[in-house]
Parts: C-alpha cells; structure tokens; sequence
C-alpha cells in the first residue's frame, strides 16, 4: 500500500487514470482506496479535487470502452474466458447473461461497487450488441457515482487516510497474498473433492441405445450450453432438456429409483 500511496502523492492525477484503468481493465489493483488516498491528498488542494474524479472516470471509461469492443468483436467467446475461474463455468455464463438482461440500467450503473460484475459487464454489453451510447451513457454516470464516493470519503477523514494507508501498509501487503493463496488453495482442493466425490463411469452411446432400447429405466438429461443446444437440430429421443445455469435447482428433484445419463458439449 505505501508504494500506491507514494505513487499517488508523487504522480497525482496520472496516477489516479493509471490505477482505474488497470483495475478496470481486470487486473487485481485496489483502485477504490486509490481514489480514497486520493482525495485525502487532495483535501489540502481543492483545485485538484475535480481532476481526480475526472481521471478516475476517463480510466474506466477507456478499460469498459475496450472491454465493450472486445465482447462485440470476439461474442460470447472472451465471456467463457472470463468465467474460466468459476466452478462451473456454464452456470457463471449463463446466470450472468440472465442477470444482464433482466437488470441492464442497474447493472451497468452499479457494477464498480460490485466485485465480479465490474469486469464481466462491460463484455456482456457488447456481445448483448447495446447501443454504444447507451452504454457509455450508463457507464460514465457508475463511473462518476464510483468516483466521487472513493474521492469524497478520503477528503472528509483528509490526512488521517493517508497516514492510516501507511500504517496498515504491512498488514494489508500480508492480508492480501495469503487470502490470494488461501483462495486459490481452496478453489483447486474442492475442484479435486468435486471430481472424487461425484465422478461417474463414462457411457459409449451404443451403450445408451441399448439400455433404452431394451427398456431399462434410464433417464437421460440434455445439459448442453444454450447455444450449443439452439445451433443443434437433434436431441435424444425422450431426454429432458436443463439448462447448467438452473442444475443445481433441479438436482433434488431429480428421480432416485433409476440410473441418470448427463450429455453436454
């Protein structure tokens, strides 16, 4: 945290662009007590004040702006990329494109306060193919609402932002590289658990054929992603359709007394 703070007090307001727009744009910089350090040395300078919220907004502005061409050129594609952290990378894709669609305004307007979201909307709006303006529109009043409030809480505590940003500098350096392993330790060891605790034999769908064939109670379940599923003119015969994104709502009603058959893509 010194190392920000020193790079804000000597560098000001290109700093303030340089830290949104690298957050923005989706690496893990804490932009918010950026700002927040920002305003509290700008208190004893008000003419800066205005500057720092300018070059916060343009920041993110520039990274969503890139974000945005980058859904509308690469589609639903550079989403997967993004969701390749989740768990289950289908769901993570599909509940944000269902989410998206449902609140679009206060999605955009309120996705900087919302971790996740920020990085993911942006792309979202373009290969959802919204009106450019539109969304700059929406996005440069979240941006400006965002900026202010990080600006705006460091110049009404002032100087006792700054110096409590130096004091908790070692904590905060620690905090975040064993919460970061803590996370990432976790994420790999459940992935591992999941794989053990559920994995299933594979079945060969000559295999599958015969079962249905000779009657035997099967009950085969349609899991493919939404396009996947819209491009493909088949579908096995009595199989039920789920989508990935509400599995995990359908699982407990799922019939217990005969074998289940998932296919996906």
């Amino acid at each position: 945290m010194d190392v920000f703070s020193t790079f804000v007090a000597r560098y000001g307001v290109a700093a303030v662009f340089l830290f949104t727009f690298l957050e923005n744009v989706g690496l893990p910089i804490p932009a918010f007590p950026i700002l927040m350090l920002a305003g509290a040395y700008a208190s004893t300078r008000h003419a800066v004040l205005l500057l720092m919220v300018v070059a916060a907004v343009a920041g993110a502005l520039l990274a969503d702006g890139i974000w945005y061409f980058v859904g509308r050129w690469l589609g639903k594609g550079v989403l997967n990329h993004l969701c390749r952290i989740s768990f289950n990378p289908d769901e993570c894709l599909e509940r944000s494109v269902d989410g998206f669609h449902r609140r679009k305004g206060a999605t955009i307007l309120f996705a900087k306060f919302l971790p996740g979201v920020n990085t993911i909307m942006p792309p979202l709006a373009g290969v959802a193919a919204m009106p450019l303006p539109y969304f700059l529109l929406l996005d440069f009043a979240g941006a400006l609402m965002w900026a202010a409030a990080g600006v705006a809480l460091g110049f009404a505590f002032g100087e006792r932002i700054a110096v409590s940003a130096r004091g908790v500098q070692g904590v905060m350096g620690w905090l975040l590289g064993v919460g970061l392993a803590a996370t990432v330790a976790w994420r790999v060891g459940y992935r591992f658990w999941l794989v053990k605790r559920y994995a299933t034999p594979r079945l060969a769908p000559e295999e599958v054929h015969r079962k249905m064939r000779e009657g035997e109670e099967i009950l085969v379940l349609d899991l493919r992603r939404d396009d996947d599923f819209a491009a493909s003119d088949r579908m096995v015969a009595g199989a039920v359709r789920v989508r990935p994104a509400s599995f995990h709502r359908r699982a407990h009603h799922l019939p217990r007394d005969r074998d289940l058959v998932f296919y996906c893509t």
